[in-house]
């Protein structure tokens, strides 16, 4: 009977795990997506575009609906992973009211794994951002050289 207590308790706990890797791989896909969508969106007004300063307002105005989507995204992930770590606790609670203590060192080994796993994600995202505001500090630059020079 003890033998098929922890057996249950080990399925409900790898059924969790994947649940939570199933999450953090749609989360990383849908970033993907939506970078990519943003890309084409980019290089699309870029080609429809005639003038060099209408170009540039747009890429600023691209820039910034990029910076916007990356920043929901991430609330979106921090809403998740808060859900995630509060599951996470209440099976542990459950666990170590219910089990041995190897399943519990499993357990945590396996949240260790599910934390570093979103934290890359939160990490690649903030580069994302990082990078972006870089860009738009570059092109607000040349915007203005352009806009000085086109006055003279």
């Amino acid at each position: 009977m003890r033998i098929l207590k922890i057996n249950v308790n080990l399925i409900i706990i790898i059924i969790i795990i994947i649940i939570i890797i199933l999450i953090n791989i749609i989360i990383t896909i849908t970033i993907i997506i939506i970078i990519i969508i943003i890309i084409i969106i980019f290089i699309i007004i870029i080609i429809i575009s005639s003038s060099i300063s209408s170009i540039i307002i747009n890429i600023i105005i691209i820039i910034i609906i990029i910076i916007i989507i990356i920043i929901i995204i991430i609330i979106i992930i921090i809403i998740i992973i808060i859900i995630i770590i509060i599951i996470i606790t209440i099976f542990i609670i459950i666990i170590i009211i219910i089990t041995t203590t190897t399943i519990i060192i499993i357990i945590i080994i396996i949240i260790v794994i599910i934390i570093i796993i979103t934290t890359t994600t939160i990490i690649i995202i903030i580069i994302i951002i990082i990078t972006q505001n870089g860009q738009r500090n570059k092109l607000y630059a040349f915007y203005r050289a352009e806009t000085l020079y086109s006055k003279r």
